[in-house]
């Protein structure tokens, strides 16, 4: 599998992303330079975590002037298997690419910890081959990470299972009346309308060896396989 991840200036899961993807997985990987116009073939593409611009302004704001957006919408539309992940998920919503705002969590102080998600919807490529409610340990690090989006959107986000993951706890329980961290509806990661564009906050790609405490991160790229 040909994976091309996407760098933004002070895009610090990179290296994360591509040492799952090429030592753990062993996919053919690619970077790809925030100026860059185009993205070659590519089976999949990622944006991985960090603090593209530092973060300046709104969290993946200013990333809408790179060259590289317009390819990153061309293969959301094109069908290509996207993940946004963490800030990636943050760029994915500042691009409307996806519904929704990343906002401060509601503590208003970093999360820096491993949390639990259970899948929610099967109907996208990322989760379609997982059991509906398989939860997951996976590591969490951000201070702008409560999902919020507007009435109208929630609701196609529900009618049309868009919802890929909610928090829950270790045994698979969701609190919609208190959620970890804010997020609406206990909202971890959504699709796209086409199912092919996941953006998640949690962190697959740090969860991939049992080193790190939990390879949870692996069932969600095997999904994908």
């Amino acid at each position: 599998m040909k994976v091309s991840i996407v760098e933004f200036p002070g895009s610090s899961g990179v290296e994360d992303a591509v040492y799952a993807c090429s030592e753990i997985l062993g996919f053919t990987v690619k970077t790809v330079w925030h100026q860059d116009e185009f993205v070659s073939a590519t089976d999949l593409l990622i944006i991985p975590g960090g603090a593209a611009f530092g973060d300046y302004l709104r969290p993946g704001a200013l990333t809408k002037a790179s060259p590289i957006t317009g390819a990153i919408r061309k293969c959301a539309k094109d069908g290509v298997p996207v993940i946004g992940i963490g800030n990636g998920f943050q760029i994915l919503c500042e691009l409307e690419i996806l519904p929704g705002i990343l906002l401060p969590n509601i503590t208003s102080e970093f999360l820096g910890s491993e949390v639990y998600v259970c899948v929610d919807s099967t109907n996208g490529v990322w989760t379609k081959s997982l059991e509906p409610g398989l939860t997951l340990k996976l590591p969490m690090g951000c201070y702008n990470g409560r999902f919020f989006v507007d009435n109208r959107s929630l609701r196609d986000l529900e009618e049309n299972e868009r919802i890929a993951f909610r928090y829950c706890d270790d045994e698979g329980e969701v609190d919609i009346v208190n959620p970890f961290n804010g997020s609406l509806r206990s909202i971890a990661g959504i699709y796209n309308r086409h199912g092919n564009v996941l953006g998640i906050m949690p962190h697959p790609e740090r969860a991939v060896e049992n080193l790190l405490t939990t390879d949870d991160g692996l069932k969600v790229f095997k999904a994908l396989l």
